[in-house]
């Protein structure tokens, strides 16, 4: 009976080990099936703080509806610029006060020819020539100032590169009357200045916002004394003189600034 007894008891011990070694096994199948699971996830699965650092860098900048509260020289992103309301972007429109005495007793002095009221001040968007976009001013005659507008809109759809559109007052100097070569020397595009031709008593067209000076530098204004002389001297203007050697900027009958202006041509009364 007791060897019976013994017999059982080993069994017994035997069937205990065999269940304690398949639920030990039971266990460790378990938790590398859920390994598993967890790595699949990871692998399914973006990294939340990545993607938001992604969208952040791929945000569109936001939309222009104009260009009136931009500083005149502002680099602007292309994408900023909604092609579908360009009218937008060039702007011509009364010399409001801040202007006005901005330009006062420098461009402007109290004359019998020309008013306030017959200035228009003009905004638009040009390519500079780094051929980024910015904004550029000028202030031109009432009668011509849709027309510059107009002019401008299309040299910027041809991406006409123009090195600098600021009032000449960006350029003034003490003396006032050197301002204008400054502005010239810095190739600055400029309009409106109340002012003679150089060396005579006559009033100039950009006296009552009837010309423009489009780059200067590449396109100066020549005029020769008696002994064939310069009338007046400006930075690099022996280089351009000749209006065939090909440099760039320079406007000629080919040249789509030539062109559209011819197109839109007003003359002064």
């Amino acid at each position: 009976m007791e060897k019976r007894l013994h017999i059982i008891t080993r069994i017994m011990v035997i069937v205990l080990i065999v269940l304690i070694i398949v639920l030990a096994a039971v266990i460790v199948f378990k938790m590398k099936d859920t390994d598993g699971d967890d790595s699949d996830k990871n692998k399914n699965t973006p990294d939340t703080k990545q993607t938001a650092n992604v969208e952040g860098t791929i945000d569109a900048p936001p939309v222009l509806q104009d260009i009136q509260a931009l500083g005149v020289g502002t680099i602007i992103d292309k994408a900023q610029i909604d092609a579908g309301v360009l009218d937008a972007y060039f702007t011509a429109n009364e010399i409001n006060d801040d202007i006005f005495q901005y330009i006062y007793g420098k461009s402007y002095v109290e004359n019998e020819n020309i008013a306030r009221e017959q200035l228009r001040y003009v905004k638009v968007l040009h390519y500079n020539f780094n051929h980024e976009v910015q904004v550029g001013e000028l202030i031109v005659n009432v009668n011509i100032a849709e027309e510059v507008r107009n002019i401008f809109r299309e040299l910027y759809e041809q991406e006409y590169e123009i090195a600098s559109m600021r009032l000449i007052e960006n350029y003034w100097m003490e003396d006032g009357s050197s301002s204008d070569k400054n502005s010239i020397e810095n190739n600055n595009t400029s309009a409106f200045n109340y002012r003679t031709i150089a060396g005579t008593e006559q009033l100039s067209n950009h006296a009552l916002g009837y010309a423009i000076d489009m780059n200067p530098l590449q396109n100066p204004c020549v005029a020769y004394n008696a002994d064939g002389s310069f009338k007046e001297v400006y930075k690099d203007m022996e280089r351009y003189v000749d209006r065939a050697n090909g440099e760039p900027h320079m406007i000629g009958h080919e040249d789509v600034c030539f062109q559209i202006f011819t197109r839109h041509r007003v003359d002064a009364p």
